[in-house]
């Protein structure tokens, strides 16, 4: 019950209403293009599908959503003074990164990865599409958010170096081959939505178990260390 009344106060906390309508906008506009995508005659529905899901969803408004959703679990208590109060109640620590990190997830499915499934069912309505792009965004924001849950925890300029995570690593560094790419999640989630639909898609390096297991093995180790430092956190 203590755990549940904590997701309630932070979920609270980081719902504010120009994040949802903000996001709500960026998932219809998503929708929209991959309608007016679908409107045209295509040589390859499924290879523009992923694409779209890819280029919009996984690069995108997954990991944007993430950002600042999971920077504001925490971030958000921790810069207004608040964060005393939750680290005071009777519980363990780590409950404050469980609740923050389910606070994200409640957030970024809804306005990010469903909107990021539609769109690419819409475009190619087969059981591969709409299995491998469920798969992919899943993950990625999975991972992500328990990324920035950890981000917002330590640092308060968390937006700024969110972004240059996104930029520099997930989009920049990645690219530089497999070996690189191994720390990136956008790069395992498009392995995954490659792998389903059967398409090539840039980042593509990873077989279907590598692509899902290591984004949750890096996801559980994330949610540890944010764990873990509740623990030796100051309030003083």
């Amino acid at each position: 019950m203590r755990l549940l009344a904590l997701y309630r106060t932070l979920l609270a906390g980081c719902s504010s209403r120009a994040r949802i309508f903000g996001f709500a906008a960026i998932g219809l506009i998503e929708i929209g293009v991959a309608a007016m995508l679908a409107n045209q005659v295509l040589d390859d529905t499924m290879k523009t599908g992923a694409e779209l899901v890819d280029k919009f969803g996984l690069t995108l408004v997954v990991p944007l959503a993430a950002l600042v959703f999971g920077t504001a679990s925490l971030g958000d208590p921790i810069e207004d003074g608040t964060y005393v109060y939750l680290w005071l109640r009777p519980l363990r620590r780590w409950q404050i990164t469980v609740a923050a990190y389910l606070a994200t997830l409640t957030m970024v499915i809804p306005l990010a990865v469903v909107p990021t499934i539609a769109s690419g069912v819409i475009v190619d309505g087969s059981p591969e599409m709409f299995l491998g792009a469920t798969t992919a965004a899943l993950i990625a924001a999975i991972a992500y958010s328990a990324v920035f849950v950890l981000l917002g925890q330590v640092t308060q300029r968390s937006l700024i170096w969110g972004i240059a995570y996104l930029l520099i690593l997930e989009q920049f560094i990645s690219r530089g081959g497999k070996g690189l790419g191994f720390i990136s999640i956008h790069s395992h989630s498009v392995s995954v939505l490659a792998k389903t639909v059967d398409k090539r898609i840039s980042l593509d390096y990873f077989s279907r178990p590598v692509a899902i297991i290591v984004p949750l093995v890096f996801t559980a180790i994330w949610l540890l260390f944010s764990g873990r430092r509740q623990r030796r956190m100051s309030v003083a």
